[in-house]
């Protein structure tokens, strides 16, 4: 186990009706005018961004709105959103949905405390120097479980000049506090549950797939997260409206991803991110945890002829098989059950095509991840285990 800090102030607030609360925890955190930012016509639709508004008028809070972000959240966006936030003298930024408004509301967070916001963001492959000083303190009200944003670090935008996503981190960035109410997310579309599901999984496969020894206890809390995942995700695909497994669901995707799983573990295997990121959902706009479900079996089957170690653990321990190829093939299964594709020609996606976009997002000499470790060759041939 290696040495580590873990700090994580974000307060989380589980369970029906909280956003009924919402007020005092605005109040507690000393803002005077709140900046909403939320992603298109979902919540107004369904009545939440009425309901958080109601909530701020009656307790007097002033507020400024913000909407239209989209899947991917793009850095032009997010710029525009700086430029509002400042405009108005806000001092509190509340993200209402999911991982993509967080990460945008985020960037914004950031964006008025810090010249030049976007010179902070970067990638594994290039990443920034630069560490932000600040940012305007974030609440959440989550409506759709996938990113973990909402009791993350991070943050990550795309910018639609290039088609890449950058990524920023950094304890400014953790939320206030997250409302996750479950309910909230009862009336998601099967697909955007399914494309949760694989992000969700990929944040804990990820943490489970590092090189360091003597992490027993992480390994079996990784194992049961992942394996309950499995048993939960197909019940909240058959019905969204099962409100107690949406629960579950829900806490799944909070704990994958807000550090507490990463604990000794470092360095982790974030290359399937990486590579999701700068061939589907970056310059494609593949749903995120969509392009997670074509990659990460590529990887496992690229990474298991050279390092099969963890891997067999994986496949025997937590996938319940024999050997690494039942293994993975049970994965596959899995992302199958709920509808995701496994490979980049059932989403109309030409892993040459792919494989030329890689060339300009990561350099000739990287060494990318911490269990595969892998060149630019070794991208190259997940790519083609992907097609």
């Amino acid at each position: 186990m290696t040495n580590f800090n873990y700090e994580n102030k974000s307060k989380i607030i589980f369970g029906r009706n909280d956003e009924k609360v919402l007020a005092n925890e605005i109040k507690n955190a000393g803002a005077k005018k709140v900046f909403i930012h939320y992603g298109q016509n979902s919540i107004i639709k369904s009545g939440l961004l009425g309901k958080v508004k109601k909530e701020l008028d009656d307790a007097k809070i002033k507020y400024v709105e913000f909407g239209g972000v989209q899947a991917n959240p793009l850095r032009s966006h997010a710029l525009q959103g700086i430029e509002v936030a400042q405009k108005n003298k806000v001092d509190f930024v509340l993200a209402i949905g999911g991982g993509s408004v967080i990460d945008s509301a985020k960037c914004i967070a950031a964006g008025v405390l810090n010249k030049d916001i976007m010179s902070y963001y970067g990638t594994r492959a290039n990443p920034s120097k630069k560490q932000i000083t600040g940012a305007l303190p974030l609440g959440v009200v989550l409506t759709l479980p996938a990113a973990g944003s909402e009791g993350s670090c991070a943050s990550v935008i795309k910018d639609e000049r290039n088609g890449q996503k950058y990524t920023i981190g950094s304890q400014f960035l953790r939320s206030t506090f997250a409302f996750i109410n479950p309910e909230f997310c009862t009336t998601l579309p099967k697909e955007q549950i399914a494309a949760g599901a694989s992000d969700i999984l990929a944040h804990m496969f990820e943490r489970y797939f590092s090189p360091i020894s003597n992490v027993t206890l992480t390994d079996k809390l990784l194992t049961g997260a992942i394996q309950a995942m499995f048993e939960i995700a197909p019940k909240v695909y058959r019905d969204p409206k099962n409100c107690d497994a949406m629960a579950e669901f829900c806490l799944l995707g909070t704990l994958a991803h807000n550090g507490m799983l990463s604990m000794g573990r470092e360095p982790q295997s974030w290359e399937s991110h990486d590579i999701e990121m700068a061939t589907l959902s970056g310059p494609n706009n593949v749903a995120h945890g969509a392009g997670l479900a074509i990659i990460f079996p590529a990887w496992l089957k690229h990474v298991s002829k050279t390092k099969p170690t963890k891997i067999l653990q994986f496949s025997k321990e937590v996938m319940g098989a024999g050997d690494i190829k039942d293994g993975i093939a049970k994965l596959e299964a899995f992302y199958k059950s709920l509808g995701l594709a496994t490979t980049m020609k059932e989403i109309g996606i030409r892993a040459e095509d792919a494989v030329d976009i890689a060339k300009t997002a990561f350099p000739k000499d990287i060494v990318l991840g911490g269990y595969g470790q892998l060149t630019f060759d070794d991208i190259r041939t997940v790519i083609q285990f992907a097609k």
